[in-house]
């Protein structure tokens, strides 16, 4: 059993010279978390990093810190073991922040739900589950831009990563013991990474894209492009830029004006962007059509979808793990879009999905072609 993380040494990290030296004193098993801020940007800004080894956490302080390059050897580094709860948004932190793709990651609550029946389990959940340990967890919502941090931040900082290392040991012999080890890194390989979404692809997301006709979708897709890179290069959320009804429906009308523009837009908007909208909207009325949106599902491949996903709980439920692994909506649907055009399950339900439901779902999907 861990010690109490006021019992723990932390260690805060302030120059160059103290991450060098700390990151070097490590080993080969560490977690990790981060704390950010992203209210009025586009991309998360880094508030601290965190960092359990052995008995020690430190604190790394990206305020004052320059030189990243030791933490980033260690991230990329897959002989070194990364240990992180629910880590999708502190992946495109560090993507964003060091353009760092880590490796050799442990996500504790993916592990865990190959281990029972719930998937979305909290940190503190966690802990007090596997650890018989509760914790405090009150500081969620802080400004960890702030200096100094309050005794209850600093508090959060350190429970928030110090029970990770001791949540990899009983995970990890859990995993072992029931034969799904193979199976959690498969799944890990896939779900530990992030990707910045293609300026150009966004249009295929839009709420009734799917809908319009090739020129409008030339029109859409060159609009959102420009909404994209606008608010990457402003670091504003995209719909403090221009929202995406908005960008819908001056992709609809084949010629527009400032007029058009200020009678569709909020005034600051209107005034700030018209006339890059009218550059953006007449860019793609010279484009190439590009490939339409996926359209809704048919009734009868909807309720193949939910005849896929009861097998898949039901098979989930025999085996004691979370049904999200195998049946999660947006797959199933991908997979039987997928396979309605090329008679195969789609990537998602090979690898050890196949194992567990592919002769299952083959027959489901054929049955119901």
């Amino acid at each position: 059993m861990p010690c109490k993380a006021a019992e723990a040494s932390v260690n805060w990290v302030i120059s160059d010279e103290e991450l060098g030296f700390s990151v070097g004193s490590w080993g080969e098993v560490v977690g990790l978390d981060t704390e950010f801020l992203r209210t009025d940007t586009f991309f998360p800004l880094p508030g601290l990093y965190q960092v359990a080894s052995g008995t020690r956490v430190y604190l790394l302080d990206p305020l004052v810190i320059d030189d990243w390059t030791a933490l980033l050897d260690l991230l990329e580094n897959p002989a070194i073991t990364k240990i992180l709860h629910a880590c999708s948004e502190d992946l495109e932190l560090v993507r964003h922040h060091f353009g760092a793709a880590p490796r050799g990651l442990f996500d504790t609550q993916l592990a865990n739900a190959f281990l029972c029946p719930h998937y979305s389990v909290s940190f503190s959940r966690l802990v007090s589950e596997r650890l018989e340990i509760e914790l405090q967890q009150h500081e969620t919502r802080s400004n960890w831009r702030a200096r100094p941090l309050t005794e209850k931040q600093i508090r959060y900082a350190w429970e928030d990563v110090y029970y990770l290392p001791p949540l990899y040991e009983v995970l990890h012999e859990a995993l072992v013991s029931t034969g799904r080890l193979a199976w959690f890194r498969e799944e890990m390989d896939l779900r530990g990474r992030f990707e910045l979404g293609d300026p150009d692809q966004y249009y295929l997301s839009v709420k009734k894209a799917w809908r319009l006709p090739g020129a409008a979708r030339s029109r859409l897709q060159t609009l959102c492009a420009w909404r994209e890179s606008e608010a990457m290069a402003d670091d504003r959320p995209r719909g403090r830029v221009v929202k995406d009804e908005h960008l819908l429906t001056l992709a609809q009308r084949e010629v527009i004006s400032q007029q058009d523009i200020r009678d569709i837009l909020p005034p600051n908007a209107a005034r700030r962007y018209a006339t890059a909208l009218l550059a953006a909207h007449a860019e793609g009325g010279e484009r190439h059509h590009p490939p339409p949106a996926e359209q809704p599902l048919t009734r009868a491949q909807s309720e193949l979808v939910g005849n896929l996903r009861d097998a898949g709980r039901a098979r989930a439920e025999a085996l004691g793990i979370a049904p999200e692994l195998l049946s999660r909506k947006r797959e199933v649907e991908a997979c039987v879009r997928h396979f309605s055009l090329t008679g195969e399950l789609s990537e998602a339900y090979l690898g050890w999905r196949n194992e567990v439901v592919g002769d299952e779902f083959r027959m489901l999907l054929e049955a119901g072609s």
